[in-house]
């Protein structure tokens, strides 16, 4: 089990990812929650399907976790293929330094506010800092921003993350094109392989763009015994 904790009052941001449960696995949950709590920040554990079983479930329960969201790891290759070409007006931007303007697709897209986004948009302006291996793309549309994401490099792999897209601005295909525009970034810096993680909603865009899956990540979230007895 790896956690990490950047500070953010947000579960997804605050992860404890599991690789493998073996006979510690419910003492390294106890610690995180001990961490966490000392530290007052939400917090998620994180495992993929294939290591779930009723039993654990149950246990984990018993220490008042539960399922809260289910996001699908996916993975295409960028050395074996060619990437589709769409006619979009969007104009895409690689952001850097103050993140301000970036960020603002994020509030919307993941339905956080304002202070949440802030902090987390600081932590990337300081990564980015030391890494330059972070990359931050925006799109925009008659010099609106309209849509953002996140681009990780290491080696010969990248990672995308953050996509968001304004409400108004949804559902008219400029997420696909800022990410195809990034793919063909990625591709150009010898990328051979792009992973994501994509709620179960994305899914057909990602697979139009060449992604298929590999697992299903199980989300767990602390959810307090009052609040676990109110709803039975």
């Amino acid at each position: 089990m790896v956690a990490y904790a950047t500070g953010v009052q947000a579960c997804g941001l605050n992860p404890a990812i599991v690789k493998e449960i073996d006979d510690q696995f419910f003492e390294d949950v106890k610690k995180c929650q001990a961490f966490y709590a000392q530290n007052k920040l939400p917090w998620a554990l994180i495992f993929p399907e294939y290591l779930y079983a009723k039993r654990l479930d149950a246990s984990l329960r018993e220490h008042h976790l539960e399922v809260t969201d289910k996001g699908v790891a996916m993975i295409a290759s960028l050395s074996s293929s060619s990437l589709p070409v769409i006619d979009s007006e969007l104009i895409v931007k690689e952001i850097k330094g103050d993140l301000g303007e970036w960020s603002v697709p994020l509030i919307y897209g993941f339905e956080s506010t304002p202070e949440i986004t802030r902090i987390y948009t600081k932590r990337h302006e300081s990564a980015s800092k030391n890494d330059s291996n972070l990359h931050h793309f925006s799109g925009f549309i008659d010099n609106t921003i309209v849509s953002s994401l996140t681009l990780s490099l290491c080696e010969d792999f990248a990672r995308i993350d953050d996509v968001a897209t304004l409400p108004a601005y949804q559902n008219k295909g400029y997420a696909t094109a800022l990410i195809l525009e990034i793919l063909r970034f990625a591709k150009q810096l010898n990328v051979a392989t792009c992973f994501l993680e994509a709620s179960t909603t994305g899914l057909s865009v990602y697979k139009k763009l060449g992604f298929k899956e590999l697992f299903i990540n199980l989300h767990y979230e602390q959810v307090s015994p009052s609040h676990k007895f109110s709803r039975n």
